[in-house]
Parts: structure tokens; sequence; C-alpha cells
């Protein structure tokens, strides 16, 4: 299992500031700890940059950013990012925040916010504070727990199936790879790329691939109604646990 400290080095953070000296003053102060530093200047900028990574397989550990910002600001970023990922850790700095504001981002789960002018070392403890809980979720959660879908829905992760009320629900081969991608990155897109690829990488043809991916969703949603899939229009698709 990889320590904290290497962990600690190698995340990736994506850093939102339209304000270029306040950008560049942040990127110094992240790069006494972290290598790897992705800068936008604005939501909109920001939005392009995360879609691009995780088309490529490529994720954040971390976002840091501004709420007030020219074209998309950061409430509307952070809207946008928990349609493709919920569990990304989110710390927002910014020069004020009202009480409906803070509510709104608290609904939304941010992990801390921080409030300019930026004191160096609260930053930096938030930083690592939301990074010590994330790589505790990664690192520690055993792979025999039970992951709970729904009040009636769990998926074993060791025996890669699927129990309605303690009987188990009978899937084909390719229904169990597809459910073991959606229940590994739970409330997470998975791209239909990624699935294509686990589920027929022999296959030549992309679009009987889609129309057969399709069809196996369909044949899932038959037998488990109650499962909720989404589909996320241009990118994938995702599993939503109970209560979320």
């Amino acid at each position: 299992m990889e320590n904290f400290k290497d962990y600690e080095k190698n995340i990736r953070i994506l850093l939102v500031e339209d304000d270029y000296h306040t950008q560049v003053k942040l990127v110094k102060i992240l790069n006494r700890v972290y290598d790897d530093i992705v800068v936008a200047k604005n939501g909109d900028e920001a939005l392009t940059i995360f879609r691009a990574y995780h088309l490529q397989n490529k994720s954040f550990d971390l976002v840091i950013s501004d709420i007030n910002m020219p074209i998309m600001d950061g409430i509307n970023l952070l809207e946008n990012v928990r349609q493709i990922d919920e569990l990304l850790p989110f710390i927002f700095v910014t020069a004020q925040l009202d009480v409906d504001t803070l509510l709104k981002v608290v609904k939304l789960d941010i992990d801390n916010y921080i409030l300019k002018p930026i004191d160096v070392n609260t930053l930096l403890q938030s930083i690592d504070k939301t990074i010590k809980k994330s790589f505790k979720r990664r690192f520690f959660a055993s792979d025999k727990e039970k992951l709970y879908l729904n009040e009636e829905l769990y998926w074993d992760p060791v025996e890669k199936s699927i129990y309605k009320k303690e009987e188990q629900i009978k899937l084909t081969k390719k229904e169990m790879m597809f459910l073991d991608m959606l229940c590994s990155r739970i409330n997470q897109v998975v791209s239909t790329d990624d699935i294509i690829y686990t589920l027929w990488e022999d296959s030549i043809e992309f679009d009987s691939s889609i129309s057969n991916l399709k069809n196996l969703i369909s044949r899932i949603r038959i037998k488990i109604p109650n499962l909720n899939i989404e589909n996320v229009y241009g990118l994938g698709y995702k599993l939503r646990m109970k209560h979320e």
C-alpha cells in the first residue's frame, strides 16, 4: 500500500483563480509541497481541463477555487464537477462568503473554505487535512465491505455479485463486469470508452459496441429496476449509492 508521504507528493491539484497575482502567489505556496499543479483562470477553463483529463483517464485529487470569477464562477464549476465526480475534494478560497452562498456550497459537499487575504499556514493545513481524509477513504476502506446501493440492494466486491434482500441476482459475465466498473468508482462517471474497451476489447465496430452497451444496460434495468444507473450525456455512466 502507498504511504501517505508518497501519496501527498504525487497528488494533482486543479487551481482556479482569475487574479493573476493571487494565482502566482498560490502556485508558489503549493509548490513548496506539491509538484503537479494545473492552473485555470476561470471556472469555464477549469471545467474544460477537468473534462479533458477525465476523458484521458486522468484525475485530480483536489480542486482549489475562487468563487467570484468571470465567464463561470466557482459555484457553477462545482455543480458541473459534481455531475462527473461526487467525491472529489473541493476547497474554496474567496474574499467573502455570505450565508446563502455558504449553505449552497455545503449542499454540494465542499471540504473547506478559506477567506482572503490568504494565510499560508491555514491554507496548507486545510489541504493536508483534506487529502489525509481522501487518502484514508481510498486506502483503508476494506475491500470486503458490502457496498449498499439502496435500502434493498448491495454489491459484494469480493464475489462480484449484487444482492437484493440477501438474495443474489443472476448476472451474465458482461453485466457483472459493467456493474463492477461502476461500483469500483461509485458516484463517479465511468467513461463510455472505458466500458466498451473493457467489455468488448476485441470489437472493431464502435457503433455496434455502443448498441451492445445500451442493450446490456436495458437488460440490467429490467432485472434490477431500482438500481440507479445514470447516463451522463457525452461522458459515460455512473452509479449512485444509498442516500446520494
